[in-house]
């Protein structure tokens, strides 16, 4: 099982897939395209690895994905 995270100004919110599952996995793709086109930058980590790396796309070794929205300055 794998999970996005997505964070905002509320929080977080937390939504698992099964990669191996093609509805969840469409499920899954279809969020990371609606987050990335909203400004949201990815973030994929593997297992127990701390360190994450940016994605375009759904990482199908990612254990978790990191949505982190947009900075806003003003």
């Amino acid at each position: 099982m794998q999970i996005l995270i997505v964070m905002d100004k509320r929080g977080d919110s937390r939504h698992e897939f099964d990669f191996a599952d093609p509805k969840s996995r469409a499920d899954a793709e279809r969020m990371f395209r609606k987050l990335a086109g909203d400004g949201y930058g990815a973030i994929a980590f593997s297992g127990d690895n701390s360190t994450g790396r940016r994605v375009d796309s759904l990482d199908p070794t990612a254990t978790r994905t990191v949505f982190i929205p947009r900075l806003v300055g003003g």
